[in-house]
């Protein structure tokens, strides 16, 4: 018998993990907002009929919250207090073949670069025109700014590579729209975040291009501190020091690791 579809009233997103899985959440549910689909972001409320969980799989913690939350909605599935169950994020991405079988109240497990996938199963068609759009989870004032993807380095203590995928840079001009797009919304600072910042641009500019994106940034109005996460000090582009220096609202800040 084929399955019965579901338009969802309200989607639940909860997200679990680090900064760059907040953006992935807040992208889907600007996708999902945009469809006419009523979104929340963890909430506790009985209004909606569909949850949708972000997942970490990194350290062993943060996989043991990942399955603990999963089996939480998995029970409430179970007394129907909702009627669909989706995982996607890192977790999903690497153990799902593992988990179908543990835990088969989950409808349906997505990798991390399955949006367009996991928006058709929730009746949503992915709107290639909001490249760039979010629903803001953090307070309006400032927001994570996500500016690749994935990574290449295959550090032997690190499992990234393994759920996010090689490194993909998001073109400089994607990046400003979206800056202006938060700014026009009252976003003043950006936190620039990925896998590896200093890595950024080789893939699609054949070069380190940091400064040059930092400089576009510089000149959105309405943006008046963007400040640095995760800048990797192997191969470090030392120009991103002098748009430091040159840049008012660039911090005089580099997290690394």
């Amino acid at each position: 018998m084929k399955a019965k579809t579901l338009k969802p009233t309200k989607v639940n997103v909860v997200t679990l993990g680090c900064s760059k899985n907040v953006v992935d959440s807040e992208v889907l549910m600007a996708q999902l907002r945009a469809n006419n689909i009523a979104v929340e972001h963890e909430g506790h409320g009985s209004d909606h009929n569909v949850v949708v969980i972000n997942t970490c799989g990194f350290i062993e913690n943060a996989k043991q919250e990942s399955i603990d939350t999963i089996l939480a909605y998995a029970h409430a599935k179970e007394k129907g207090l909702v009627e669909k169950v989706y995982v996607t994020g890192c977790l999903s991405q690497r153990y799902a073949p593992e988990l179908k079988d543990g835990i088969p109240q989950v409808d349906a497990w997505f990798g991390t670069r399955d949006l367009p996938r996991l928006l058709k199963t929730l009746k949503a068609d992915y709107k290639h025109e909001l490249v760039g759009e979010r629903l803001l989870t953090t307070p309006a004032h400032f927001a994570y700014f996500k500016i690749s993807e994935g990574c290449d380095r295959k550090c032997s203590f690190c499992a990234i590579p393994l759920m996010r995928g090689n490194h993909i840079s998001t073109p400089i001009e994607e990046l400003v729209k979206s800056a202006k797009h938060l700014a026009a919304n009252g976003t003043k600072e950006l936190i620039l975040i990925a896998q590896d910042l200093t890595y950024y641009g080789l893939d699609i500019y054949k070069k380190r291009n940091l400064a040059e994106l930092l400089a576009h940034l510089s000149d959105v109005e309405g943006i008046d501190w963007i400040r640095l996460h995760y800048a990797f000090p192997s191969g470090f582009p030392m120009e991103v020091l002098d748009v430091m220096r040159d840049r008012a609202n660039i911090c005089k800040y580099l997290d690394m690791p």
